[in-house]
Parts: C-alpha cells; sequence; structure tokens
C-alpha cells in the first residue's frame, strides 16, 4: 500500500525525533504544531496552530537544561560567568547552526518560499521541537535528548571556549616570562569517536592533560585544568 504524503511526512518526523532526541514518540500533534510556522495558517485545515506557543515553552524549557548542567558541572563557577556561558549554548545563533545542521528545514511546513527559509526560522524551530519533546515526553527525557544533541556538537569545545583559558594562560605565562606549550601526546577513539590527548606545559612543568574531539577544544580542556591549579578555577 501507498503511502500518501501526509503519512510520509509522519513517518518523516517520527524519524528526525528518534535520530536526534533519542525519544519515540507518543503523539504527533505537538511535533507538527513545533514544525508549522505561522505563514502556512491560511492554508491548513486540520485546527494545528502554529510553533510560536512552543516556541516559548522551548525556550524556557532549554534555559532549564542548560542551567541545570552549569551549576552541577561548576560548583565554584560565579553567577556572572556561567551566565555568559548560558547565554553562549543558547543563543540565536547556537539554536541557528544546530538547526541547520540537522536539517530542520527540511521538515518544516511554511509557504516563505524556498528562499526564505532564513536562519531564524530554524532556531525558532529548534525551540519549538524542544518543546514539544517537553510536552510529549517529559523533562528528563528532553534533557536527555537535548543534552545528547549538544554533545554530538561539541558542548565541551562551546563550553570551554566561553571561558578562554587557553587566552588565560597565556596571559598569566607572558606576564610572569613563562613558556606555555600545548603538545599532542596521542590519538585514540572512543565509543567512535575520534579524540586527541593534549598536555600543556607552563615553564617546562605539566600543568594539565586532557582530551577532545578537536586540537583546538582538547587545548582548552588542559588549559583549563592548568589554570585549577594556577587560579584555583572551577
Amino acid at each position: 500500500m501507498r503511502l500518501g504524503r501526509r503519512d510520509i511526512r509522519e513517518v518523516r518526523i517520527r524519524r528526525f525525533i528518534r535520530r536526534h532526541f533519542g525519544v519515540r514518540p507518543r503523539s504527533l500533534k505537538p511535533y507538527l504544531e513545533a514544525l508549522r510556522h505561522s505563514s502556512s495558517l491560511g492554508c491548513q485545515r486540520d485546527g494545528l496552530s502554529s510553533n510560536e506557543r512552543l516556541e516559548f515553552l522551548g525556550d524556557a524549557v532549554l534555559d532549564m537544561i542548560v542551567v541545570d548542567l552549569l551549576f552541577r558541572r561548576f560548583p565554584n563557577g560565579d553567577e556572572g560567568e556561567m551566565t555568559r556561558m548560558k547565554a553562549r549554548l543558547v543563543s540565536r545563533e547556537s539554536l541557528n547552526y544546530l538547526g541547520e545542521e540537522i536539517g530542520v528545514e527540511h521538515l518544516l511546513d511554511a509557504q516563505t518560499g524556498k528562499a526564505a527559509v532564513h536562519a531564524s526560522l530554524r532556531g525558532n524551530a529548534m525551540e519549538a521541537v524542544v518543546g514539544a519533546v517537553y510536552l510529549d515526553r517529559g523533562f528528563h527525557r528532553t534533557q536527555k535528548g537535548v543534552l545528547k544533541l549538544l554533545k554530538r556538537f561539541d558542548l565541551e569545545h562551546r563550553l570551554q571556549a566561553t571561558v578562554d583559558f587557553k587566552s588565560k594562560l597565556h596571559e598569566w605565562g607572558q606576564k610572569r616570562k613563562k613558556k606555555v606549550q600545548f603538545k599532542v601526546t596521542g590519538e585514540f577513539k572512543r565509543e567512535g569517536q575520534q579524540l586527541y590527548k593534549m598536555q600543556v606545559l607552563v615553564g617546562g612543568k605539566v600543568m594539565g592533560t586532557s582530551d577532545g574531539p578537536s586540537k583546538k577544544s582538547a587545548e582548552q580542556a588542559a588549559a583549563r585544568e592548568a589554570c585549577r591549579h594556577i587560579f584555583g578555577d572551577e
């Protein structure tokens, strides 16, 4: 039996949510709304709303997930620093980028024309989809799915890049005339992901060792370890 266009779309949405959020949709209604832009309402007769309310909900859920992550990850972090980290992780730019990477625009129900699918529509849809997952599967399943998605797109690098430990370390070394060097000490795979092991030396002494999915993120992680020894930073 051949599937109709509506059935094919629903199958695609189910696959999309399973793949990127790791949950099986129970009800498709919130996802259909999350992927409906207000421009499509004039030609729809199924009673579904646009994704604007779900954007509002998803924005709050994302904030809670990221705040919880930062609060636990940085037990000694100050409010200002964690606020900047949160702003970076859930910024419009980050959400637009994430939406583009996972192809959310290909499921958008919008009548803006192909050329008019700009970045903000992707970011708005990302928030709305998070709101839909929350309504359908609850906070903890949504939290798990969002963190998995962020990790997939280098969460650790984004966290560490918010506080530039590498620049902070170099600045400290210059003032005290201590040479700061980074050295790759190994490459390996963990759960199928390529990782680099990095060592940072300050004045010839090893001050930090860590790993990351890129040399840049591994440098930041090692620099953070060195800053923890030097400044007591978390």
